[in-house]
């Protein structure tokens, strides 16, 4: 039986590196990482990691942004067209789903830019607030105090990091009492 080895895309071999510095960065650390170890993890040498990614940093922003940012704004053009409520329930759930399974990386994310100078300029929390905040307002609901409402929006989602909940009947009551008490 003879091997055949494939040769990647650009673009394929851009994606591998970056899956294996998400799974070194989850495992060590942003810190605790060096390009050493995500060239090995990749299965490529150190060489070849820079001629696809200039540092460590632009490796660690690029592995992140689409699990956060991408997949939040996903969520909001799939649910134009609902109804103001809907919208806000359908958001709120895709959230925490997204939260509870994707819980190690958002982890990390928060964990570095508290305590990481160098991926400090990333502030999560900022972008999906304000970004939660547009959609709220797109929805036209009116909420008797926004600040408190987002508030308890963004600590109920962030809840799920610690505490996930998988089964679709569990989050669609949460979010069900979440509605309730914030548009009362």
């Amino acid at each position: 039986m003879e091997k055949t080895n494939k040769r990647m895309t650009r673009e394929e071999r851009r994606k591998q590196i970056l899956e294996s510095a998400l799974k070194v960065f989850i495992e060590k650390g942003y810190n605790g990482s060096t390009t050493l170890d995500i060239a090995k993890k990749a299965d490529i040498s150190e060489v070849t990691l820079f001629r696809y990614f200039d540092s460590k940093k632009q490796m660690f922003m690029e592995a992140i942004e689409p699990i956060l940012i991408t997949s939040l704004k996903e969520s909001l053009v799939e649910s134009q067209g609902l109804e103001p409520m809907e919208k806000l329930e359908y958001i709120l759930k895709n959230r925490i789903k997204f939260i509870s399974q994707h819980n190690k990386v958002i982890k990390l994310i928060l964990m570095e830019s508290q305590v990481n100078p160098e991926v400090a300029d990333f502030d999560f929390i900022k972008q999906i607030t304000s970004m939660l905040k547009d959609s709220i307002r797109d929805t036209d609901i009116d909420l008797e105090d926004e600040d408190f409402s987002i508030r308890l929006m963004m600590g109920s989602i962030l809840s799920f990091l610690y505490l996930p909940k998988i089964k679709d009947n569990e989050i669609d009551s949460y979010v069900e009492k979440l509605i309730d008490t914030i548009t009362k």
